[in-house]
């Protein structure tokens, strides 16, 4: 178990990463370290996938843990231990030539991409993840590492057209319209005032402590060292833009049955940035095609219609981007050969409870509850019957509330929500 302190320490450098190599868990003291430590030793010992899964509410520190674990992986089968703990490289220049970068540097490297489009500010953290991932560390037999990929899921699509109030969309939007350089600024149509965006303009634009500017330069920084192209940072950023600007489409009505686009240079704007047709994209958001029987004719969409599917194209431009930054990075880090083990680290979005939730947080707090429920019934049901059977004197310890009944209200018959686990041993980290 660990405590969020809320404050920079320092223990997490390189002396202590050494000071934690294989060593026991009783010879030192608590710390995330152990833990990975105890997995890797057991991977190469008893020649079995290890998992950790780390657990906690929003906020409590789960993504900063999650990144100490690689930390401490990436310095301890690094030929050169002591330079994976320092800070790497700057380069804030867009499509500067790519150098030489270590395997252990780019897995590193891969945390600040998925946090500028996949972390956002809530009510209760600055950098909160809004998707799950599951990094899994492959390591050859000597224990070296030998490839990784990212598996994600759950990612919190309606952020991007809304957020709560004193929250954030997406780092990334703010990152661009602050720190992109003018020539590409300009070419990307995206403006420097995030008022100036209706998917911006009413949530925080600062983050105390925060300089967006330095964060898009250390994003920067890693998509060089990821491997990605100035032509592959560019299209990418060029879709954000196009977020941006569909949200800015104006609608109105001729008649209640009808929409029809106020500003017409807007969605010409969002055309051009896609490379699709304008006329075409008007058409198809105010009369589109559909089947009725066996013809197909043009259906009349309200207003209200006509922003619903604007909202819905801007949402899945989003996930479809993030998905492909991932498979991007799976593919500069997938370079193992069957003759691997893994050591797996999953990272969920915490337990929230708002004022008013969305269906993603059901999503969330419902895969928190699964989780823990099997936490519980592993680390205390079955391990007590197992007493029991042995007959050993024990007194039994009730651990909480069984969670099955919640479970079961959401898993109704005849719904089909499914949930997977993973057929490895888990090392549990609750942080608070």
């Amino acid at each position: 178990m660990a405590v969020n302190p809320y404050k920079a320490l320092p223990i997490y450098d390189h002396d202590t990463i050494m000071g934690y190599k294989n060593k026991q868990r009783e010879e030192v003291p608590p710390h995330i370290y152990a833990i990975s430590d105890l997995a890797f030793r057991n991977m190469l010992e008893e020649h079995e996938n290890q998992s950790i899964l780390v657990t906690g509410e929003s906020g409590a520190g789960k993504t900063e843990n999650t990144k100490k674990v690689i930390q401490y992986l990436a310095a301890i089968t690094s030929s050169n231990s002591s330079a994976i703990t320092r800070n790497i490289i700057k380069s804030p220049v867009l499509g500067s030539e790519q150098n030489q970068f270590t395997f252990e540097q780019q897995i590193l490297q891969a945390n600040p991409i998925l946090e500028a489009f996949g972390n956002a500010q809530t009510v209760r953290n600055n950098n909160s993840s809004r998707f799950g991932k599951f990094i899994r560390i492959e390591f050859g037999k000597s224990g070296q590492i030998a490839g990784a990929s990212i598996d994600w899921y759950l990612l919190e699509k309606s952020r991007v057209i809304y957020q709560n109030p004193k929250e954030r969309n997406y780092h990334i939007f703010y990152q661009l319209v602050k720190a992109l350089p003018k020539d590409l600024k300009a070419s990307l149509i995206l403006e420097s005032d995030p008022n100036l965006y209706a998917y911006l303009k009413d949530s925080n634009k600062v983050i105390n402590g925060v300089d967006d500017s330095k964060e898009f330069r250390d994003l920067v920084n890693s998509f060089k060292i990821m491997g990605f192209t100035s032509q592959e940072q560019t299209e990418i950023f060029r879709v954000m833009s196009a977020i941006l600007n569909i949200g800015n489409i104006e609608l109105g009505s001729e008649r209640s049955d009808q929409a029809r686009i106020l500003n017409v240079t807007q969605a010409e704007r969002v055309c051009h940035l896609l490379g699709i047709n304008s006329e075409q994209f008007v058409k198809g958001l105010l009369r589109p095609r559909v089947k009725a029987g066996r013809e197909w004719v043009h259906q009349s969409r309200s207003a209200v219609q006509v922003k619903n599917s604007l909202e819905a194209l801007a949402k899945s431009l989003y996930e479809r981007t993030f998905g492909a930054i991932v498979d991007r990075i799976n593919q500069t880090l997938e370079k193992s050969n069957d003759n691997t083990s893994f050591i797996g680290v999953l990272d969920i979005a915490g337990f929230e409870i708002f004022e008013h939730n969305s269906f993603e947080q059901l999503c969330i707090n419902y895969t928190n509850e699964k989780l823990q429920q099997f936490f519980n019934h592993h680390m205390f049901v079955l391990e007590q019957e197992e007493y029991s059977r042995e007959n050993i004197e024990w007194k039994y310890i009730d651990f909480g509330h069984d969670l099955q009944p919640t479970i079961d209200l959401i898993e109704k018959p005849n719904v089909s929500i499914k949930f997977f686990f993973f057929s490895f041993p888990f090392s549990f980290l609750t942080v608070l």
